[in-house]
């Protein structure tokens, strides 16, 4: 089945109105860095759509295509790519932070870890 992926200006635009909402510093800091986390879970290697979010997050982190605000990027963008596709990310935002803080600091915010925390909590939007 084939998925709708963000574009580089829907993530772009994303990151905007993160910083603007939750401060920090705007700006790309690679473009090809955000590129290739777009692409990365296009490219034929995932099984399904939680294994594309998986990947598109863990890129979209760990390739710090922004100047700040890589890991709320990483968060919304995977919710938004998931909603694309009619299913979301169910947790709280404390949740969120906590689980994505604990890996960072382990140095293992990785797409093994990534994986099974989102299996457990996507669900289809309701109403679909």
């Amino acid at each position: 089945m084939s998925h709708n992926f963000p574009t580089i200006l829907e993530v772009v635009t994303i990151h905007s109105v993160l910083i603007e909402e939750f401060g920090g510093t705007p700006g790309i800091r690679d473009q090809g860095a955000l590129a290739s986390a777009l692409m990365r879970p296009q490219l034929g290697y995932y099984d399904g759509l939680i294994e594309e979010a998986a990947a598109l997050m863990e890129s979209l982190a760990n390739n710090h295509p922004f100047v700040d605000g890589n890991k709320r990027v990483a968060f919304f963008v995977t919710d938004a790519f998931l909603r694309l596709n009619g299913q979301y990310i169910n947790c709280d935002s404390l949740e969120a932070f906590e689980f994505f803080m604990r890996l960072f600091e382990t140095n293992s915010f990785r797409y093994a870890a990534l994986l099974p925390w989102l299996e457990a909590r996507v669900q289809p939007l309701p109403g679909r």
